[in-house]
């Protein structure tokens, strides 16, 4: 069984540091609920068509669907900034379904309201997250006995969600 089941939550614009960040997050134990994969344009379209393709999904909604599913079903989303629209739906979606979010703020990201309250655990930098979910992994092996001693409030909260007692 995985170590934890997570969903990276970005910009097709990141697409390749969500991928990045999957395999360091795969080398960690973890299983990727990977939308990288299913975002795929056919071929031979202009750069303004992909952009269409992608913001309608023409791929009979599969895209969209998967990544609905993936963020409530994960065990952890990771919210790769400085993002748009669709990914703030995707946290709001797990933070709704009670899955805990951790936030990479992007480099001149200042996250809304709603967006910084959706969020359990901000972190500056992908090292930061991939440093994060360590510690919780570092927490689940112990089975959560030193939880409560986490001197990161925001990784407390993550841990607390993560618990099979939600306690």
């Amino acid at each position: 069984m995985a170590a934890l089941t997570i969903y990276v939550a970005g910009s097709f614009k990141h697409k390749h540091g969500v991928r990045l960040l999957g395999r360091e997050l795969r080398g960690m134990g973890c299983c990727i609920l990977d939308w990288t994969e299913k975002a795929v344009p056919p071929p031979g379209l202009t750069p303004g068509e992909r952009r269409i393709w992608m913001d309608t999904d023409r791929n009979g909604g599969q895209v969209y669907s998967f990544c609905r599913d993936a963020c409530i079903q994960a065990d952890l989303v990771i919210y790769y900034g400085a993002s748009g629209q669709d990914a703030g739906v995707e946290v709001g979606l797990a933070a709704g379904a009670g899955v805990p979010v951790m936030g990479i703020r992007g480099p001149l990201e200042g996250p809304g309201l709603m967006l910084h309250g959706a969020v359990s655990h901000w972190v500056d930098s992908a090292e930061d997250a991939l440093e994060a979910v360590a510690a919780l992994l570092r927490h689940k092996e112990q089975n959560w006995m030193e939880l409560d001693a986490e001197p990161h409030e925001g990784l407390r909260r993550m841990g607390q969600a993560l618990r099979p007692d939600k306690a």
